[in-house]
This record gives C-alpha cells, structure tokens and sequence, in this order.
C-alpha cells in the first residue's frame, strides 16, 4: 500500500512539474503569461527579461519533474533520490509560509489560494516521507 501511494504522489507530481517546465521553455512569453495563472494563481506581466528567467527556471523544473518520474517508475532502485525531493519540496513549503502574505500583497492571490498551496505541498511532503522505499534488508545480516 505504502509503495502505491509512494508511486500516485511522485507521478501526480512529476507530471505537475514535467508539463510546467516544458511549458515554461517552449511558450512564447505571451503564452507563458496565459498559463503562469493556471499553474500560479496570479497574473504576472511577462517582459523579456523575465521571460529568460523563466525560461532558466523552467530547466529546474523539468529536471526535477524528470526525477520525480524516475522515482516513480523505479522507486527502489532510485531511492536515494528520496531526500532531494523532500528538501525541495521542504524548501517550497518554507517559502510559501514564510512568503504568504508578501505573494498575497503583490500578486493579489487570495488567502485560500495560498492556503491550497501550502497544504498541497505539506501533503505531497508527508506522503513522500511517510511512503518512501525502505532499504530492503538483506537476509542473514542483523
């Protein structure tokens, strides 16, 4: 049971993170402001600068969705990239709580939005924790 919730986060999550990236380095920066409200929760005006920057984020992005993948397709053999994605995932919730209401402010995102945020990582992030492949034992060994 643990191994299939383990596979459901890490695929739901990878697939987030696969289309984000590749949205964010193949969309034009008109494109990308249409979706970025999807993804976001709030409108940002696209100038070429930030859409370069986006373009660079969007390689993390997709990198750590391509992770997420293997995880979930060969979460024993890939286990050790367990607690990478933890502390990312550790990181964005820390941001989002510390940052709640500055992104409330400047973005005018509502406080139930960034409450679905940060519930939705804190879930991601304990269901990681808690499913993750154990180390199997090797037999005869104490």
């Amino acid at each position: 049971m643990k191994g299939l919730i383990f596979r459901l986060t890490t695929g739901i999550a990878a697939v987030y993170h696969v289309i984000l990236g590749i949205a964010m380095l193949v969309l034009p920066a008109e494109g990308l402001a249409a979706v970025k409200p999807l993804f976001l929760g709030f409108v940002v005006e696209v100038d070429p600068q930030l859409a370069m920057a986006g373009k660079f984020a969007g390689s993390y992005v997709l990198a750590f969705g391509v992770t997420l993948a293997l995880l979930c397709a060969r979460p024993q053999r890939m286990r050790a990239l367990v607690v990478p994605a933890l502390v990312l995932f550790g990181i964005r919730l820390a941001n989002k709580l510390v940052f709640m209401s500055a992104i409330e402010e400047a973005f005018g995102v509502t406080r139930g939005r960034g409450l679905f945020a940060v519930a939705t990582l804190a879930v991601i992030f304990g269901l990681i924790a808690w499913s993750r492949p154990e180390k199997p034992e090797t037999p005869g060994k104490p």
